[in-house]
Order: C-alpha cells, then sequence, then structure tokens
C-alpha cells in the first residue's frame, strides 16, 4: 500500500469544529514472553504516548495488561474489560483506542476482531501505532485485517516450525529443549546441534576441575546420596531429606527438600528407567483422536545414574504413599476454600474417619522443619451444608434466578458483536470481488489472446495474471464461514442464558438430595470459590449440653416474653412470680432460664454467661434443673413457643462465597438429578461464559 491518508476521524473532526480535539487512550498488554525480551509495558507505552501526541489528541488514560496472554478473550484481561466499561457508557469518556502492535489486541483471529468489532459497533475506533494504520475508512480497516490475518499467520507458521523442529530433534535422538530431569544437565549448552544430555556429575569439566574440591551440587550425587540415606533409613523419606538437608545437598532450586518432593525426583520413572519421554500422552497437548497433537510420543536413551541392582533394591526398601484406607468420602470444597494465611482447605487428614474435617496447607510442612501457619480445622459437614444451602437458596429464589438471568442476558447482548451488520459488509465485499475478477479474466483472456497464446499457456498466463484477486475472494469467503461460525456460537449462548429460569425450575427440586459426589461436581461446574472472612472458631472444648438437647430432639430454642413465661409459671408456679431471687447475692429463675435459652442460640460458655449475670452458679443451677426434672417440664410447657435454631455443633467462621451462573450448569444439574441420564454429568457446562453471585454468612 501507498502512504496511509489522513484518519477519517480527524476529517470528520475538522468538519464539525476545528478546535476540536479527540480523545485517546492507549492499551498496553504485553506477554512475560515479550516482557522477557525486554518489551514490557514501559517500552510500548512511550510508543503510543509518542503517536497520540503526534496525532495530536488528548490522552486521557492508559490501560494494561501485563503478562497476560494474547490468547484470552478480552473478557478475561481486566484491562480490555475496563476499556469496554467505559465505551458502553453515555456520553462516552473516548473516541479512540491505540494499541502498538495488532498483537496487543490478541493473538488468535476471533478474540482480535471481536474486540475491535465490539468497540467499532459503540462507534470507538482503534489505531495501530507500528503500521501507522487505523479501521476509521474501509482502506483502513482493509489494511488492518491484512496485517493481522499476516500476524496470526505467522504465529501459526512459527509454532508448527518450532513443534517440528523439537519432534526432529527428539527422533533423531538429540536434546530437543525444555528443562532436563533432575540428575542431569546440559552439555555444550548453546552450541547448535551439539548440545546433549549427561549425567550432572562432577567430571573436571567446564565448571569443575580435578585438582581443587568441588563446591558444586552435582544433582546426580544428591541422587545417589539420597537412595543410600533410604536404604539406611529403611525407606524412611522424612529422615532421608532431613539428612540431605543438613549436608547442604538442597534442590535446583537451592531450597530444602520436602520428602514429597525428594520422593517425585528419585521414584521418577524416567529416571530409574534412563531415558526421557518427549510427547507423554498425559502431559502433551493431544488431538481429538487421543494422540499428540505436535508428533508421536518419543522416548530418548539416556546414561545411567543408578545400576539395575540399585534400583530394584531401591524399589524394594522404599515405601510409597499408601492411599487411603477411609469411607471414600469425598469433600466437595477441597482447594475452594482459601484460609486466612492465603493456603487451601483439603479434605481428610488424621481423625477424618470418626470426624470429617477440613485442614489447612499451610499446617503442613514444605519441607522438615519449615515454619507452619496456625489456621485450626474445619468440621466438614458443617460448613458443606452451610456452602449448599447457599447454592439452594440461590437456585431456589426465583426472583433472585430471574433478575441474574435479565442480567447474564443484558451482559451478553452488550459484549455480542454485531455479525450481521458484520457478515452484510463481506458480502458486498465478496460480490464485488466476484466482479473485479470476472473483469480481470477478461482482460487477461484478451492479452493472451493478443499474444498468440493458446491451450495451457493460455491458460497458465490468465491464472498468473489473476491469481492475487483469486487468493483475495478466497481469503473473504474463508472469513465469512468463520463469522458465521462466531454467530452461530453467540446466538447459542444467548438462546441458553434465556432458558435459565425454565432450567432452574427442573433442578431445583433435586439439589436438596445431593451427595457429596454430586455436590462436588456441581460445584466444580459453578466454579464455586470461598474463603474465611475472619478467624476461625476452635473445635476443641465439650460440647454444649443446652444447645446438644435441642438439636438431639429437633427442637427451636423458644424465646422467652412475657406470654411464655407465663406458662412456664402455670407448670412450675415460682415464688414471686419467678423474677425475684429466693436468697441475696442467688438469680431469678426467669434470669436462669434466659441464660440457658441464650447458651442454646449462641453457643457462649458458661464463664461469658456468669459475667453477664454476675454469678458464678449458671451450671449448677443447670444440673439442679435436669436432675430435678424441671428442664423437661419447662420445654414441654413452651413446646408450641415461637423460637431460632440451636447454635451448630462445631460453629463457623466468617465466610464468603462466589461462583457462576451458567445455564448450562443448571442443566446438568436437572440432569443429575433425574433418573434418565441424558448427557454426562461431568461434561463441561453448555455455556461457557456466566455471571458470578456471592453469598456471605457465618
Amino acid at each position: 500500500m501507498g502512504k496511509s491518508v489522513i484518519s477519517a476521524i480527524d476529517v470528520a473532526a475538522r468538519a464539525l469544529d476545528p478546535a476540536l480535539t479527540l480523545r485517546a487512550v492507549d492499551y498496553l498488554r504485553v506477554s512475560t514472553e515479550d516482557q522477557t525480551k525486554g518489551y514490557g509495558i514501559a517500552y510500548t507505552g512511550k510508543r503510543t504516548a509518542s503517536h497520540i501526541q503526534k496525532k495530536g489528541w488528548t490522552h486521557v488514560d492508559t490501560f494494561k495488561d501485563e503478562g497476560e496472554s494474547g490468547t484470552l478473550p478480552w473478557q478475561e484481561r481486566e484491562g480490555a474489560t475496563k476499556i469496554m466499561d467505559l465505551a458502553v457508557r453515555t456520553p462516552r469518556p473516548f473516541d479512540v483506542v491505540v494499541v502498538y502492535e495488532t498483537r496487543a489486541i490478541g493473538r488468535k483471529n476471533r478474540v482480535f476482531w471481536e474486540w475491535v468489532w465490539k468497540l467499532q459497533d459503540l462507534g470507538v475506533f482503534v489505531a495501530v501505532v507500528d503500521e501507522d494504520i487505523d479501521n476509521t475508512t474501509e482502506d483502513g480497516e482493509a489494511r488492518m485485517r491484512e496485517k493481522a490475518n499476516e500476524a496470526f499467520k505467522e504465529l501459526a507458521r512459527i509454532r508448527k516450525r518450532t513443534q517440528g523442529g523439537i519432534q526432529e530433534k527428539a527422533e533423531l535422538g538429540e536434546y530437543a529443549g525444555g528443562q532436563p530431569h533432575y540428575g542431569y544437565r546440559i552439555k555444550n549448552q548453546g552450541k547448535k546441534g551439539e548440545q546433549e544430555l549427561v549425567i550432572d556429575e562432577c567430571d573436571g569439566g567446564d565448571v569443575c576441575t580435578r585438582t581443587d574440591p568441588c563446591e558444586i551440587v552435582h544433582e546426580a550425587y544428591v541422587l545417589r546420596e539420597g537412595r543410600k540415606y533410604l536404604i539406611k533409613y529403611r525407606g524412611d523419606w522424612t529422615k532421608s531429606v532431613i539428612s540431605l538437608n543438613a549436608r547442604g545437598l538442597v534442590n535446583r532450586s537451592g531450597k530444602p527438600w520436602s520428602a514429597k518432593n525428594f520422593r517425585d525426583r528419585l521414584m521418577d520413572e524416567d529416571l530409574l528407567n534412563a531415558r526421557r519421554t518427549y510427547r507423554h500422552p498425559k502431559r502433551a497437548n493431544l488431538g481429538p483422536d487421543g494422540k499428540p497433537v505436535w508428533g508421536p510420543t518419543v522416548v530418548i536413551e539416556l546414561p545411567q545414574i543408578f545400576t539395575e541392582e540399585e534400583v530394584a533394591e531401591l524399589r524394594r526398601v522404599v515405601r510409597l504413599p499408601k492411599s487411603s484406607r477411609g469411607t471414600g468420602r469425598v469433600y466437595p470444597l477441597s482447594g475452594r476454600l482459601q484460609s486466612l494465611c492465603g493456603k487451601f482447605y483439603t479434605g481428610g487428614g488424621a481423625g477424618a474417619e470418626d470426624s470429617p474435617r477440613y485442614t489447612c496447607r499451610g499446617s503442613q510442612m514444605p519441607y522438615p522443619g519449615a515454619p507452619t501457619c496456625s489456621c485450626v480445622t474445619l468440621h466438614a459437614e458443617s460448613v458443606e451444608a452451610w456452602a449448599w444451602q447457599q447454592v439452594c437458596d440461590l437456585l431456589g429464589n426465583s426472583e433472585k434466578l430471574h433478575a441474574l438471568a435479565d442480567e447474564w442476558v443484558g451482559v451478553a447482548k452488550d459484549q455480542s458483536v454485531d455479525y450481521v451488520a458484520r457478515l452484510a459488509v463481506l458480502d458486498q465485499q465478496i460480490a464485488e470481488q466476484d466482479d473485479t475478477l470476472d473483469i480481470m479474466m477478461a482482460v487477461a483472456a484478451k492479452k493472451a489472446a493478443r499474444a498468440g497464446l493458446k491451450g495451457a499457456e493460455a491458460e497458465a498466463s490468465v491464472d498468473k495474471a489473476i491469481k492475487r484477486e483469486v487468493e483475495a475472494l478466497e481469503s473473504l469467503k474463508k472469513e465469512r464461514v468463520e463469522i458465521e461460525i462466531w454467530q452461530a456460537e453467540s446466538s447459542q449462548a444467548d438462546e441458553r442464558a434465556k432458558d435459565l429460569q425454565e432450567l432452574v425450575q427442573r433442578a431445583n427440586a433435586r439439589l436438596e438430595n445431593f451427595g457429596e459426589e454430586r455436590q462436588a461436581e456441581f460445584m466444580e461446574l459453578l466454579n464455586i470459590k470461598m474463603e474465611l472472612a475472619g478467624p476461625p472458631p476452635c473445635l476443641k472444648g465439650l460440647e454444649c449440653s443446652i444447645g446438644q438437647w435441642f438439636r438431639e430432639n429437633d427442637r427451636l430454642v423458644p424465646t422467652l416474653c412475657d406470654h411464655s413465661w407465663e406458662l412456664v409459671m402455670a407448670s412450675e408456679n415460682f415464688p414471686n412470680g419467678g423474677t425475684v431471687p429466693r436468697q441475696k447475692g442467688g438469680l431469678a429463675p426467669r434470669t436462669v432460664l434466659e441464660a440457658f435459652l441464650k447458651k442454646a442460640r449462641t453457643g457462649a460458655a458458661w464463664p461469658e454467661l456468669n459475667a453477664e449475670c454476675g454469678s458464678t452458679g449458671l451450671i449448677g443451677h443447670w444440673r439442679r434443673w435436669v436432675a430435678s426434672g424441671r428442664w423437661e417440664r419447662v420445654m414441654e410447657a413452651l413446646k408450641g413457643a415461637e423460637g431460632l435454631p440451636a447454635a451448630p455443633r462445631y460453629p463457623l467462621p466468617p465466610l464468603r462465597m462466589t461462583g457462576e451462573v451458567r445455564p448450562g450448569v443448571i442443566l446438568a444439574a436437572s440432569v443429575l438429578g433425574s433418573h434418565v441420564q441424558e448427557s454426562d454429568p461431568s461434561a463441561p457446562a453448555c455455556c461457557s461464559s456466566g455471571r458470578p453471585v456471592r453469598g456471605a454468612g457465618r
């Protein structure tokens, strides 16, 4: 293309008001890989700021996504989302978004165009600095499409070339990149075609010397010494790593070994079999056929660190982690409940068979002697019941769900692109390109005839003359097919959102009966996350006998008022109406009963209640009431009174919950609870996006 023309934005602005200045924001996104190459936020920010100044625009604000992948949709990037949130406001606070290069917007075709088109639908244009182009004219939009498609193709070519080179090297038995297994190092590192994996041991070469003592921690030596300790301590991993750490034989990152970390390194099957596996099916990206995308699995033989006899001895002695022999209970909140120390709670642990509980991962030593947190354990059934009740309450609240559905549909509409308009423009471009191709074909045929060409020569001459126009037409048709697919997916998501209410009504009646396993599946689909909002209560101490009575008898704790006290008086006939202490320094019967009921409702300790009542004998009153039968008589008299639930045996800490309400998830709930299984309950949700919901409580 020739020199870029003056932006249509500037032309329109000057026509309306010569003094009008456009408002611009710049969007800066660099991946972690770009940062390591020196192309950070500061570098791109200088270029966009210079471009805005050069154009004479007013800089309004800067939005950043540092270290974010360009393959993520804009809805999953904070900076890009903030720009869109401002773009839908009235009046709009800016007119143009400036980026340094096309890949700052996205590294995938759909990611790029959905953001650009949505801004364009809102009347906001995009300018690219390194090509000095924008989409304010048909010419500018065509150039932007051309440059963006070139970037996408180049990325695909680079990836294919890189992965192909790795595969070729692996199949030739050469070092193909990546971190070597622990115990090996890269020989001739940096020398193309000469790199290979060798045992990391002191050989007097490179960084070691044969005359002076070697001060480097060689990994093969660490593995061999660790194996010896395991033999000595009969497979005790903790004692073995304590011995290694004490000698300074630490791991590759320079940190002390944990038992699990060292076990994972030493018992790695590739290490024990002296091999390296490329494209391992458990680690590689797999295609629809279940095979690695970039090439078949390749196994490369490596020099042996251990002899076959040493490996056999190690296998005989080592004690591998034993699988839990508990009841097989599922803990649906494992890894979803964040503690105050920042770590997550997991289910199980010592004593979990008799009393299921959640334990904070921070309380486990990462290596022997390491500091740990003091987070207490949580009673599993109590916290799970609270979490599941929040889910059921949400899905059972038709008004709230209706509002959420309206919000979901509205947001989805705000974020969707006008695909109909895009397809109409493409149809016009395709028709125009068809006409252009017909004209050029006729002209080329006449030229071939005048040149005296016939048959294959004439056909080849015409094909050569129209080749570029044919490629342009095919590119437009391919783009149209892609946009039709995007349009269909977007429409499908909107329809599912509108069906939310009906699906919930089908599912809600069955949610209450879900067991732990189904709850875990459903919470995975809802992407439930929880966190402690305050210190958790300690589980130690005796159970409140008053609260236990109400829980065992499935009774509410009655609310004591003048009317209900009259019922008590009719049963017990306390002197002086029961509101006056019988002796100096004592407590009135009504005060005693109120204290009992408060303890049942709140779980308060006896000393706390004694301090409130100015007494030290409440527990004595309780024992006498129970022994004499008075407690049972009073409760019988108050049997029909209104009340509140007793405090739980294991009181909960302040909790917060977040999740996503997605129509496909609700449909999955309906399927999970039905007798006729319509689809795989563990399959992904039908709709890939959702609206967050929150719950809070104690």
